[in-house]
């Protein structure tokens, strides 16, 4: 994917990339014949890193144009993902998939960790896809293949067949060290374990995905208490809140590179024994606004020390697929600007202008996004995104869900 790039603005260089990763651009000579190609900006453009989105289901983007303003979670559940997920294929995985990360990159987003779930018995196939979107449209993935074990015997019919087509039980394992081997290598994707939430696992699974990743030195992608059914499960079946299930399952399994999503219910004891555990937290701001599940204490995890990292979640949930837009959100929600903070990938840093970092950026014309580079590589030029095509992607999309109802 990389390709060496020298940037200007006004004559000054202001940043370069060299063998994918960022070098110092005033040691790179004017001339010097290993630099592919020196693009030159003139007037209002800025640099800066290329935004990491910390937690995305982009084959969620299906159903982007079929969700009503003012439907909450399990309304949206309903009408979208228990009704259509048994039906995606392996094209409208990867259709999707192109859809959201395109649209992701065309927001200045340059890398992205996905939660994936819908392997609908079909192994690592529908995993590939999403793999194979990420790298024909240009973005950095980390991929969490998740673990979804649980299936509800009181579950309406819809939801309990779509919990069986993710759920893979003992075959889970295999699937994830197989695609883990299959990629290892590039630098454009890292395949991680992930786990979906306590509501969607079993104990015994949680524990032992938590083994995996700490065995591995993985990150480990984790719904955690998204909605306050989370906290009463946890009460009800292991007598503790849920950061002291995770912190009484880590003395365990050693240590974890935790990445935990949306963290809204958490009492302030929880937010405390998250700082001791070095955590990290994912919020789902708008996500979180619009399905009306409530917003976390930003400022109170900011306040601890708490690593915090902006997602997007699903296209169809959220307002769009911008970090940019999470970070304008908190600022005018919470009166507080959450910070940029690096991410470390198997291959490097993303989301830093440090020297030694992944050459992933992002140059902005006035304030908006006017082109992006992934590892050195144009990916949008002018605001249009070079590596797809759009609109073929979307109506490809729009054809082939023509017949589905909304429930």
């Amino acid at each position: 994917m990389g390709s060496d790039v020298l940037i200007r603005i006004d004559g000054r260089p202001v940043a370069a990339v060299k063998g994918g990763f960022l070098v110092d651009p005033l040691e790179v000579p004017l001339g010097d014949s290993t630099v592919e190609r020196i693009e030159d900006y003139q007037g209002g453009f800025s640099v800066m890193p290329g935004d990491f989105n910390g937690h995305s289901h982009p084959e969620q983007s299906v159903y982007a144009e079929m969700v009503e303003e003012g439907w909450d979670l399990p309304t949206w559940c309903r009408r979208t993902i228990y009704a259509h997920s048994v039906h995606m294929t392996p094209e409208l995985v990867y259709l999707s998939c192109c859809r959201a990360f395109g649209r992701m990159l065309l927001n200045g987003i340059t890398s992205v960790a996905v939660s994936f779930y819908c392997h609908n018995r079909m192994g690592n196939a529908l995993d590939r896809e999403v793999i194979k979107a990420a790298l024909d449209s240009g973005i950095r993935i980390l991929f969490g293949r998740m673990n979804y074990d649980l299936v509800s015997k009181e579950a309406y019919p819809e939801k309990r067949a779509s919990q069986e087509s993710y759920f893979e039980g003992p075959y889970y394992e295999n699937h994830l060290i197989s695609l883990m081997e299959e990629f290892n290598g590039l630098a454009e994707v890292q395949v991680a374990p992930s786990l979906h939430s306590f509501h969607a696992n079993t104990l015994g699974a949680v524990a032992r995905v938590l083994e995996l990743a700490s065995e591995l030195g993985s990150p480990l992608q984790f719904h955690l208490s998204e909605d306050k059914g989370d906290v009463d499960l946890c009460l009800d079946l292991y007598g503790e809140r849920p950061v002291f299930v995770l912190a009484r399952l880590l003395e365990r399994t050693g240590p974890v590179r935790l990445l935990l999503s949306d963290c809204i219910w958490l009492s302030q004891e929880e937010k405390d024994l998250l700082a001791q555990m070095g955590a990290s937290v994912v919020l789902n701001l708008r996500m979180n606004h619009r399905m009306g599940v409530g917003l976390p204490d930003v400022r109170g995890l900011l306040e601890r020390g708490i690593p915090v990292y902006l997602g997007t979640d699903g296209e169809a949930s959220n307002y769009g697929l911008s970090i940019q837009e999470e970070r304008e959100f908190a600022l005018e929600q919470f009166g507080v600007s959450v910070p940029i903070v690096p991410f470390d990938m198997r291959c490097g840093n993303v989301g830093s202008m440090e020297l030694g970092s992944l050459g992933d950026l992002k140059v902005l014309n006035e304030g908006r996004v006017w082109d992006v580079f992934v590892g050195g590589r144009k990916v949008v030029s002018r605001g249009t995104l070079l590596t797809m095509d759009l609109n073929a992607v979307e109506e490809r999309i729009r054809y082939i869900t023509s017949d589905w109802n909304v429930l």
